[in-house]
């Protein structure tokens, strides 16, 4: 199952990427409570899901996670997600930082 697709608060997003979610209602918590944030990561996730090395905000994780992303909203925010089965970002976890991201 890939999710539904979300969006970024506030105006729609005007590029062609798309962004799924498993975890849709924390992701709409998020998107309440940092915005800006949120607009950023959405821009981020839809243009460049799969980025080859790490950025300051957005890299890959390794050992059991290896097929998952993370960004990091901010806040000590975080958005967890892997590709889907046409490629697409499927987020799988928003919120916290969770124990294994330290």
């Amino acid at each position: 199952m890939t999710g539904r697709e979300v969006f970024p608060p506030g105006e729609r997003y005007a590029g062609e990427g798309r962004v799924f979610a498993r975890a849709k209602r924390q992701w709409e918590q998020l998107c309440r409570s940092r915005p800006n944030a949120m607009r950023q990561c959405y821009a981020e996730l839809a243009d460049n899901p799969f980025p080859p090395g790490q950025l300051a905000r957005h890299h890959r994780l390794k050992g059991k996670l290896r097929d998952h992303w993370e960004y990091e909203v901010g806040g000590g925010e975080r958005i967890r997600y892997k590709r889907g089965p046409n490629g697409e970002p499927v987020v799988t976890y928003a919120g916290p930082a969770p124990a294994d991201t330290h």
